[in-house]
């Protein structure tokens, strides 16, 4: 039987949502959040479509019945996922969980400027902000491995590709902007072992002083740690599970007793000292101090001194600039692939030109097709500087989509057809054995799958 308030919930989804439906108004009354679909064991709560809908507003997105009833579906169909991922226990690591988050950082901190920035926008140390979206990061991790397993690794042949790209109907083709392929080496500067002595011992100063009550943490925290995050709050991270920070200091924190106060131990983030306030099971609440060695300038210029000797022997043909990136290049999301550059808004090598960032833009623009740039100094949104030289590996016109310049367009898209009729299967097949429930309101949505008449 229903509640009361589960009743109210679906009244403040009918009331945004109108006629399934969207509504120009706002609702009434205190907003109750409650359950509006159920798959297994998995549940979809009102704030969650709420949730859809602003993103849709954000993105100045036509709100109606029909995006609503999409983003619906995928609700249901992440749910579906998740819930048989549990059946299968299937898990990922917490190193995955944490890159993922630290991913999620660098990018808004790159969109809104700086860490400060984004510490203030949420109200919330980077720390606070890493726990509090772990529980969900780790879901949509686990989706996307299942996912992968239901699909598995989909190819498909030259003449398959042939064959979708001639079903398309040739005014459906779409027209191409200006694109580029790059690959790219990047080379930060390496702190001297100068530098890199000297804030040790800073650090390990610092330490002795707290230990032998000569200086007061909180009032050394505030004063000197390089961590926006902590620093004001004297260094208190707040309690945290393991998995949110490094593995090197989820380590330290999980080997102190309460009150203890660590030796002074390196991350990739710099030299740090912590003291555990108290720990709960696999979470824990320190405060610490973290001091960071500087780059020079001379570091610098031995950064793009490095590149210049690379692109020497790349130009003189003893060196191939794929394992020049392999081996060489610090940006560890395109080492791996000889340092060819992805486009996250597509997956793909090919980036529009208007889509490159201005750094970028003015380097590609001066070059021809197999030239490699001079080292060029690039600019992280931290301020942090690094050089990179930059090889152009094609450029192609605007156009109508073809088959000879776009193939690989059309392979992931002759994939991803293939890999979504694996799913539906998947999908058909599962819902005959997971209980269901649509909340009524939604049962006349047009939805891809029959969520609302299978399950047992």
């Amino acid at each position: 039987m229903r509640s009361a308030r589960f009743d109210r919930s679906v009244a403040v989804i009918a009331a945004l949502t109108g006629a399934v439906g969207l509504a120009t108004g706002q609702p009434q009354g205190e907003l109750i959040d409650g359950i509006v679909g159920v798959v297994g064991r998995e549940v979809v709560l009102y704030s969650d479509v709420v949730d859809h809908i602003q993103q849709l507003r954000q993105g100045n997105e036509r709100v109606t019945d029909a995006s609503i009833c999409s983003g619906f579906e995928d609700m249901l169909f992440e749910k579906l996922l998740l819930d048989q991922a549990r059946l299968d226990s299937v898990t990922v690591d917490e190193s995955q969980v944490e890159a993922e988050l630290e991913r999620r950082v660098r990018y808004f901190v790159m969109q809104l400027g700086s860490q400060e920035k984004l510490e203030e926008f949420y109200g919330k140390s980077i720390t606070e902000i890493k726990s509090e979206f772990h529980d969900q990061v780790k879901d949509q991790l686990l989706v996307q491995t299942m996912q992968g397993q239901v699909a598995g690794e989909v190819r498909v042949t030259p003449r398959q590709v042939e064959e979708y790209f001639k079903s398309l109907p040739a005014d459906s083709l779409p027209y191409i902007n200006a694109q580029v392929q790059f690959a790219e080496v990047l080379r930060r500067p390496r702190v001297s072992e100068e530098e890199d002595r000297r804030v040790r011992r800073k650090a390990e100063e610092f330490r002795e002083s707290v230990v032998k009550g000569e200086k007061d943490f909180c009032t050394l925290a505030i004063l000197y740690s390089e961590d926006p995050g902590s620093a004001k709050d004297c260094g208190e991270l707040g309690l945290v599970p393991t998995g949110v920070m490094v593995p090197e200091f989820d380590a330290v924190a999980l080997s102190l007793k309460e009150g203890e106060i660590s030796q002074v131990f390196k991350t990739e983030y710099g030299y740090h000292f912590m003291q555990l306030i108290e720990r709960r099971g696999q979470q824990y609440n320190a405060r610490h101090i973290l001091l960071k060695p500087k780059v020079s300038t001379s570091d610098l210029i031995a950064a793009k001194d490095f590149l210049d000797s690379l692109a020497v022997l790349v130009r003189a043909g003893k060196l191939d600039f794929s394992a020049a990136a392999t081996n060489n290049s610090d940006d560890e999301d395109s080492r791996n692939s000889g340092g060819v550059m992805i486009d996250p808004n597509t997956g793909g090598q090919k980036w529009p030109m208007g889509d490159l960032d201005q750094q970028t833009f003015f380097v590609i623009d001066k070059l021809d097709v197999g030239q490699i740039s001079e080292p060029a100094i690039v600019v992280d949104p931290d301020g942090s500087k690094a050089y990179r030289l930059i090889r152009l590996l094609a450029r192609t016109g605007p156009h109508q989509a073809n088959l000879t310049d776009d193939y690989q367009l059309f392979q992931d898209a002759a994939e991803r057809r293939s890999k979504q009729r694996i799913v539906d299967d998947w999908v058909k097949e599962k819902l005959g054995s997971t209980y269901v429930h649509v909340d009524p309101g939604y049962a006349t949505c047009p939805f891809t799958h029959d969520w609302v008449g299978q399950g047992p």
